[in-house]
């Protein structure tokens, strides 16, 4: 083929038209990418990513929500802080992200007394909280806090012997009333001897296991609130007072089985008791579809329901094993199963949760929420950090406010910041490193020697 002067000047006009499309094919990928963002973690455990529990919270967001993070240019944090909240607002087209040095916005810092590096500032609608402790559980929860329409009150009945939020024993509640207020709620404490009265901005009453009588006058109260709509969280221990109760157990159909539910699974755990119920799988609830972990519900007792569709929607939640029992007999020496009459076979009922709907005397149609579980340990500050016992409790007054949305948000632990040898291992490296190398390093330098001078 002869190539001459027009030829050249074809090919040119091919390369250029060539490096032209080339360059637009690249604009092109870049503005789709930039439209189509595409993000694959490859991290352990997927902790560069955002959890399930994060992305469900940030879908129920539905108004513009504003982070402004404090951070000067010589924070070592500051690139991992901003990928996170990137993180957000990738997830999240509403949420609006800045990043500010502080040395730069003087006014800001006094405006919303931002008083450390690092610190961020978000905002939702009229409310607004700060950060310092920058990670993905802390931001959700502060986003989760920013969520709630108003407060929620959480109202404890007190005086008869009921488990106390306020209180650090081991049988108390201090530890998840801590967690609830960190989520928002305001954690109060009724006597109904002294006001006479529940209060009428009560989100969830809550009565655990109380160990006196009730007086009628305060069984009468109780009714009329649940009469009236009140949602309830009754924590039920095999040994609470039913006495003055009976009303209210006829009210919502539900029956307390005798005896302590016994699961020789739990023996799995190392225990060397059988008075602890685990449940590793749950039934098919709002409360734990999120759920995967055991939970231990230690002394607990079983659940029957009586009522019927017309009066309640009622749903399980919680179910102990097929091999338990509710042992009616002393809990000491060998335990057997059947050897009482009034003795039942698991699966046995543990938590249970009703419904009904209701209309306010202007025409509103609104929702009761009840829950009875047969446990009041499981969220004592003794067994809360056991298994799922802190999520369900959280994720069982979320269900009860109506905050279904507003789920627990545990951070993701990575499975690979630690390294454990074995003694073997730790010789063998240490022999290695402190004598083979040294000698390996040494032959090779005296066996370049030798052949050098050789030459």
């Amino acid at each position: 083929m002869i190539v001459n002067a027009a030829l050249r000047r074809q090919i040119r006009l091919q390369s250029s038209l060539f490096l032209i499309l080339f360059i637009i094919v690249l604009c092109l990928l870049g503005w789709l990418s930039q439209l189509y963002p595409l993000n694959i973690d490859l991290s352990a455990n997927q902790r560069n990513s955002l959890s399930e529990e994060s992305q469900r919270l940030l879908s129920s967001i539905d108004k513009p929500l504003k982070i402004t993070l404090f951070v000067s240019p010589n924070n070592e944090n500051r690139d991992a802080f901003e990928r996170l909240f990137l993180r957000f607002t990738q997830q999240q087209p509403l949420i609006e992200f800045k990043s500010l040095n502080p040395d730069l916005y003087p006014g800001l810092l006094t405006e919303h007394d931002i008083r450390f590096d690092g610190e961020s500032l978000i905002e939702y609608q009229d409310r607004s909280e700060k950060l310092s402790q920058i990670t993905e559980a802390n931001l959700s929860t502060v986003i989760q806090r920013l969520l709630r329409q108003g407060e929620r009150w959480l109202v404890f009945l007190q005086g008869h012997g009921e488990r106390n939020p306020y209180s650090e024993a081991n049988h108390d509640f201090s530890t998840f009333a801590a967690q609830l207020a960190g989520k928002g709620y305001r954690v109060e404490n009724l006597n109904l001897t002294q006001t006479n009265s529940i209060p009428t901005n009560t989100d969830v009453l809550v009565l655990a296991s109380p160990m006196v009588p009730l007086l009628p006058g305060e069984v009468d109260l109780l009714k009329a609130y649940l009469e009236n709509g009140g949602n309830l969280l009754w924590l039920a221990d095999p040994d609470q007072t039913i006495d003055g109760l009976e009303r209210i157990e006829d009210l919502l159909t539900v029956e307390f089985l005798p005896g302590i539910i016994v699961d020789p699974n739990s023996q799995l755990l190392g225990l060397d008791r059988v008075d602890f119920a685990l449940v590793t799988e749950y039934p098919r609830h709002a409360i734990t579809q999120n759920i995967s972990a055991v939970s231990l519900f230690p002394q607990s007792q079983g659940l029957a329901y009586h009522g019927d569709a017309e009066t309640w929607e009622q749903l399980d939640f919680l179910v102990s094993g097929d091999s338990s029992w509710n042992e009616t007999g002393a809990m000491k020496g060998k335990i057997y199963n059947g050897d009482h009459d009034d003795e039942i076979n698991g699966p046995l009922n543990l938590g249970l949760t009703l419904s009904a709907s209701h209309e306010t005397d202007s025409g509103k149609q609104f929702k009761q929420r009840i829950a009875v579980v047969g446990d009041a340990d499981f969220i004592s500050n003794r067994y809360l950090g056991n298994g799922a016992n802190l999520d369900i409790g959280v994720n069982l007054v979320n269900w009860l406010s109506h905050d279904d949305n507003l789920i627990s948000i545990s951070p993701r632990p990575a499975p690979d910041t630690q390294l454990e040898l074995s003694q073997t291992a730790q010789i063998m490296i240490s022999f290695g490193f402190l004598l083979v190398l040294p000698v390996l390093l040494f032959g090779s330098g005296l066996r370049i020697w030798l052949k050098r001078r050789k030459q």
